[in-house]
């Protein structure tokens, strides 16, 4: 790791160990939460701090120079970097951890003037990168930042800007290794996924060679397959500055095996770099992103980073079934690979997500993590042998039920999808072939109903008055949902167990094929949107409204 060495760098741990005083310079568990309030003058110094009280590391007006690994490197959290350039390092900066706002970002990869090293070395073999979003359990935001000089030039990666000078080559004084980009993404695991945890606005680019890069560091000496992280790969371009597109926009992986589930209408635009795919988040009313996390069969999730679905290891991830969008427009087309490591990111505010699994519908179907903004709706559908019944409950972690707050709420069937998608989030519906439709959305960690059930929105205070009910990471205009460990939705359905496997239900399901989720005489011409085959431009969207 010393190549992640950074010019400043905030992290490590100080703590005790059998009344030893220890300190790791590195990622550890003894990370801890500074408080804005008191807990010891209150009388319980053990109390924990919730998230409205943490503090946070405020830089202001730095910089960094001629760093070959890092200019700034933060395994703390909670950072906000107001004013910071990096010139001529590896990689300008990068945050490992939770919650990190960078406002008023100069970037400047290669400054172009000869860098001075040591006689074996050369700034080739140096990286040229501007920021690199991490992995998993993250939330970064990015503003008002310019890069210049950023990402290795060459005739594949011009598609931007072909001036000759642009980027960094492969000159042994102020040139960057090949792999070089502006933003990077990291694609090497199965078993640790993003979430919706990037965002920027007031993006600009300047004399800049490759732009994007799904990094897998496994593919710069052998083959490999495409993994859960990187078909999963978003960002939220809010002002469309990152795209080009100049309206806000969804950004999703373009690898090919994700097949049509980031090409959600005929204005999608695909990026060959990282690869990705540009989405006008504009074209439709309730669009945006949404995450979730799927067990289904505890003998294929239990092997998950052993035996499948590791951590840059070179072991198998097979699909276990396919997610797609709801619709004939979707229906026969390839679709997204579902794992045992089972975490979804995609476009939602359309017709819903229609699961598909291998061995057939699941007895128990459980959500958890979920991120998903009140204001698009993640409607969620699964074929089930004709007569199938349904118990769908969603729970709250560490409650009690009370006069003030209840745990638990059991949904109720009713007689249409759009009654489903109108709902509070506690309705389900089931159609004459046994198609089950729901809705999915985020709630509070610690309590369901206060004490009637209800749709929390980022309005809504937390528990006791606390901070808010939905967490958020929120800065420069920009809003993030964040995931919340401990509460989670549960499908059980009640259908002759399979004799193959007891986590599936036996018997054949409606083809999906022919599933329409137009009106008749409109065809669907987005994952959110049909149209009149009589007159194109009378259409009408999900949830109802017409672009009239």
């Amino acid at each position: 790791w010393w190549y992640h060495t950074g010019a400043f760098y905030f992290g490590g741990a100080l703590y005790y160990e059998n009344g030893v005083l220890k300190y790791n310079p590195g990622r550890g568990g003894h990370g801890r939460n500074p408080c804005l309030n008191d807990k010891c003058a209150a009388g319980n110094c053990d109390a924990s701090c919730g998230e409205s009280e943490q503090a946070w590391i405020h830089m202001t007006n730095s910089k960094a120079f001629l760093a070959p690994g890092v200019g700034l490197n933060s395994w703390a959290g909670r950072m906000e970097i107001l004013g910071f350039e990096a010139h001529d390092c590896g990689l300008s900066l990068e945050a490992l951890a939770k919650g990190f706002y960078v406002d008023n970002l100069l970037a400047v990869c290669r400054t172009q003037d000869s860098i001075v090293l040591p006689s074996s070395a050369n700034a080739n073999s140096i990286k040229g990168d501007g920021f690199f979003w991490y992995d998993t359990d993250q939330e970064h935001i990015i503003t008002n930042s310019h890069f210049r000089n950023c990402g290795y030039r060459s005739d594949e990666y011009n598609q931007y800007d072909t001036a000759p000078t642009r980027g960094c080559g492969d000159e042994a004084d102020i040139g960057c290794s090949s792999r070089s980009t502006v933003f990077g993404f990291l694609t090497h695991s199965d078993q640790h996924n993003p979430e919706v945890m990037q965002a920027t606005s007031g993006i600009s680019f300047e004399n800049c060679g490759r732009r994007f890069f799904l990094r897998d560091y496994r593919a710069s000496y052998a083959d490999v397959a495409s993994t859960n992280s990187g078909r999963v790969q978003n960002w939220f371009d809010a002002d469309g500055s990152v795209t080009g597109l100049n309206v806000p926009s969804l950004i999703g992986s373009g690898l090919a095996d994700t097949g049509n589930w980031w090409t959600v209408d005929d204005e999608v635009v695909y990026d060959p770099q990282g690869p990705l795919y540009f989405i006008k988040q504009t074209n439709g009313p309730e669009r945006g992103l949404g995450h979730i996390r799927m067990e289904f069969d505890d003998a294929q999730h239990n092997q998950v980073g052993g035996s499948i679905c590791g951590n840059g290891a070179f072991i198998d991830c097979p699909a276990l079934g396919y997610i797609r969008h709801m619709g004939k427009m979707f229906a026969t087309e390839p679709a997204m690979p579902v794992t045992a490591d089972a975490d979804i990111v995609g476009p939602v505010g359309g017709h819903g997500w229609h699961l598909e699994l291998n061995e057939g519908a699941p007895k128990e179907l459980r959500f958890e993590l979920i991120e998903v903004d009140p204001a698009t709706p993640l409607m969620f559908s699964i074929a089930y042998p004709v007569g199938t019944t349904f118990t769908i409950t969603a729970f709250a972690a560490w409650c009690s039920d009370s006069q003030w707050y209840t745990c638990s709420e059991q949904f109720h069937s009713v007689s249409s999808v759009d009654a489903v998608r109108s709902s509070l989030g506690n309705a389900y519906h089931v159609d004459s072939n046994g198609l089950l439709t729901f809705r999915i959305i985020q709630t509070p960690q610690t309590f369901i109903g206060r004490p009637d059930y209800f749709l929390p929105t980022y309005d809504d205070v937390g528990k006791w008055g606390n901070g808010y009910a939905l967490n958020r990471f929120e800065r420069g205009g920009i809003r993030l949902p964040k995931m919340a460990y401990g509460p989670y939705m549960l499908v059980s359905a009640d259908c002759t167990e399979s004799s193959s496997n007891s986590a599936y239900c036996s018997g054949s399901t409606q083809d999906m094929d022919d599933y329409d989720v137009c009106a008749s005489g409109f065809e669907q011409v987005a994952y959110d949107k049909c149209c009149s085959t009589s007159n194109p431009s009378d259409c009408i969207y999900a949830n109802g409204h017409t672009n009239n």
